[in-house]
């Protein structure tokens, strides 16, 4: 009843606090996290279903549909639930986190499959919701510099929301984990973090999903980039594990993380490409001590 509780009142918030939904979000889903991770998978349904209730008579009240819990379910509590349960059955973080990028690739695929080009609908809707948006606030740019913006949009949006997607699962499954830590083996959900390892033979696919897209033309190579991109997300996430792993091994001061975080955020697109280098050279075994050995479990 109080993880329930937790679930629907943050999601609550999550919808009526719109500068906040995203941690609130996050928070909501590490709650069906944390009781699919303890308990397990029957209770984890147990509270999605009861917190969606609650979400769909907030819906009624406020728009007249009751689709909010419905939607607030399918798109995070669910995929969270799925995620945690893989870490139970599994015992591996890799693992999961896997499944979250292969989640990733299956939404940009399915988009691409169901919509034909992305990038003419993105445009389409673009056009409609952001140039209004900017001739209001009088910061509509000259018709050629508009055009080229609105393109180099549409071509990255659903790359985007799959990032955004696998983020928020991510994070959510991770606020869980170090929850569970807290609760019943302190320090847990920081060796297993430090462990974070993905199997050498999964770099081998990346590299050649590269190379195919740069071997390929049009709507093809934009549907390989952006599958490209979501993995490139997940050896992100493990080149993170790398370097909080040096850092403790040496015992170097918690500045130096500090540091990597602000760099991530003043230098996104850079940062995210040297650290997801240097997850895969980790994974593929290049750089690192080599130790594959399995954190205790939480």
């Amino acid at each position: 009843m109080q993880a329930g509780g937790v679930v629907a009142v943050c999601a609550g918030l999550a919808l009526l606090l719109p500068p906040l939904t995203g941690p609130l979000a996050w928070v909501s889903a590490a709650g069906v996290g944390l009781v699919t991770l303890r308990i397990g998978a029957r209770q984890g349904v147990v509270i999605m279903a009861g917190a969606g209730v609650a979400l769909a008579l907030l819906g009624m009240l406020l728009s007249g549909s009751p689709l909010l819990g419905v939607v607030f379910a399918l798109v995070l509590w669910l995929p969270v639930w799925a995620s945690a349960l893989a870490l139970n059955r599994t015992g591996s973080l890799a693992w999961a986190l896997g499944g979250v990028g292969l989640l990733g690739a299956l939404f940009v695929s399915g988009v691409h499959l169901w919509v034909g080009n992305p990038a003419e609908a993105w445009r389409a809707a673009l056009e409609i919701s952001l140039k209004p948006a900017l001739e209001q606030f009088a910061a509509l740019p000259e018709p050629a510099h508009m055009a080229r913006l609105l393109d180099e949009m549409a071509q990255a949006m659903t790359a985007l929301l799959a990032i955004s997607l696998m983020l928020s699962i991510s994070v959510s499954l991770f606020v869980a984990r170090w929850w569970q830590g807290l609760l019943y083996n302190a320090g847990g959900f920081q060796r297993e973090f430090h462990a974070l390892r993905f199997a050498r033979v999964f770099a081998l696919p990346v590299v050649l999903l590269l190379v195919v897209a740069m071997l390929t033309q049009g709507e093809l190579r934009q549907w390989l980039l952006e599958v490209l991109a979501v993995l490139v997300v997940v050896y992100m996430v493990q080149g993170l594990a790398f370097v909080h792993r040096i850092v403790a091994q040496r015992n170097a001061h918690t500045a130096w993380l500090a540091a990597l975080y602000g760099l991530l955020v003043l230098m996104l697109p850079q940062m995210v490409v040297l650290l997801a280098l240097a997850g895969l050279l980790y994974s593929a075994g290049l750089v690192g001590n080599g130790s594959n050995d399995r954190p205790t479990p939480v």
